[in-house]
Parts: C-alpha cells; structure tokens; sequence
C-alpha cells in the first residue's frame, strides 16, 4: 500500500496545501494522527514508539473508523493512505519502522508568520495546548520550526526522501507548485487555493471568512496584523538570533532554486 505521510507544524496552511495535493479524496485520509499524544510529545514527555501495521489495524476496529471504512473508505484505501502529523518532533522516532512505501511531505512556513497566527488564535495555541505548561510549549514550538528548518535544508535526514514544501513561496508560484506536484507523482486541485478549509476552523485571523480581494497578501504578513499584548509575546521569535539565521537560510535556499529554475 502507499503511504504518504505530512508533516507540519500547525499553522502552517497543512489542510490548504494538503487539499491542494488531492490526496484528501484521492486516498483514505486520517487527519492529525496520534493527536492525544501530540501535546504530551512536544512537551517533551516520553512517548512510546509505535509498529505502523501493528497501530493502524487498532485503529481501523473503532467504531467510528469502522463506519468511515463501510461509507468510502476501503475504496479510498485501495488507492493508498495519507496521514497527517501536526506539532511532531522528528527527532523522536514515531513509527519504527515506516512501512517502505511511505512518501514524507515536510510542510514549512516562515516562522514570523506561523507564530504570528499561533499567537492570534483564539486563547492562542501556547495557551490552548500549552495549559499550565504554556511557556515551555511556546520554547518548544520554536525548537520544532528548527528542527524542521534544518531537516528541510537538508542538514538532518529524518524523514528520508521527503519532498519539502515552503508555504511561502508555495501560495504565490503556480512553478513551484507544479514541480512539487511532479515530485510527488500527483494531479492537484488549483481551486483548493481560493478554498477556506474547513479544518482547524479556518484562518486565526480571519475564521471561516471568504478570502477576498488581498487575500494572499494577507497571509503572507501576519505579524504586522498583530497588537498590544500579541505583539509582546511575538517579540521573542526576531529575538531568537538562531531561529532568524535559520529563517535567512531558508529563504536562501527557496531563492536560489527559484533563481536557477529561471536560469534553466
């Protein structure tokens, strides 16, 4: 069975670029996977690794999947199974091993953006998730943007093979998209771009809202839309001098793709 696997930090446009790839209908789609020991494993609790083929026939024998399997799924999943991981640490093992035919999608977004609406939703996520421990959350939410900043780079091979996404350049390069959609040997949905998902509630800014005129350009400057007390907590992420060196990289790398694809 082919697997593909996405992974990205809450925030980060995962169900906009996730109903963009079309594997939300074109394959049976779990979302948010293991989300009772999501928070506890970001926290940095310990977190039981688990055999892939041993969890996901547990999983199937709930009701609730059970039903989901009798109305589309075992059509669905004779095409393949996406799963999708918000908030993982990648340097602690999830699934030892991943079954072979498993395809890693790595979603990153600019950092000044992502907190920015992570700080905006409503209670703000550090709080939501975070609970008493909201501040050690905050610390480790921006560890995590590092480390799949240095995975994405290249730096670290967590996720072996995976194709990396940049939200950033994604949502405004029709080029890029179609390369990424090549890579992964799919037919995307452009309309899912002018579509508010559903999941998660929509935008932190602006809910379940239409997009509108500008809408791109909102997203792409969220932290000049935050004030007073939101403004002081975003204060820490430009104040982390490795989390910005990071970031420049980053965009280095996007631009220096984008620069010799023009050249080619």
């Amino acid at each position: 069975m082919q697997i593909w696997a996405f992974h990205g930090m809450r925030r980060s446009g995962n169900h906009v670029v996730l109903n963009w790839t079309g594997l939300t209908n074109a394959a049976f789609f779990m979302n948010d996977i293991l989300l009772r020991e999501q928070v506890p494993a970001l926290l940095g609790d310990p977190f039981a690794t688990k055999a892939f083929w041993h969890w996901f026939p547990r999983i199937c024998a709930r009701r609730q999947m059970r039903r989901m399997l009798r109305e589309t799924g075992w059509k669905l999943l004779a095409r393949g199974l996406c799963v999708s991981l918000e908030d993982w640490p990648i340097d602690r093992p999830i699934f030892t091993p991943w079954p072979r035919r498993c395809q890693h999608i790595l979603l990153l977004r600019d950092p000044l953006n992502m907190f920015a609406s992570r700080i905006r939703m409503s209670g703000g996520m550090h709080v939501v998730y975070g609970g008493e421990r909201a501040d050690a959350y905050f610390q480790n939410s921006i560890a995590l943007w590092k480390m799949h900043a240095r995975e994405f780079l290249g730096e670290t091979n967590r996720l072996p093979d995976h194709v990396g996404v940049y939200y950033d350049r994604w949502v405004v390069d029709p080029t890029y998209r179609a390369e990424i959609a090549a890579s992964l040997r799919l037919a995307p949905d452009e309309g899912a771009l002018n579509r508010v998902a559903v999941e998660g509630g929509g935008s932190s800014f602006e809910g379940m809202a239409p997009l509108g005129e500008g809408a791109i350009e909102r997203r792409l400057s969220r932290h000049d839309q935050l004030e007073g007390d939101e403004k002081r907590l975003f204060a820490r992420i430009p104040a982390d001098s490795e989390l910005m060196q990071l970031r420049e990289r980053v965009l280095e790398r996007v631009h220096a793709s984008a620069r010799s694809r023009q050249i080619a």
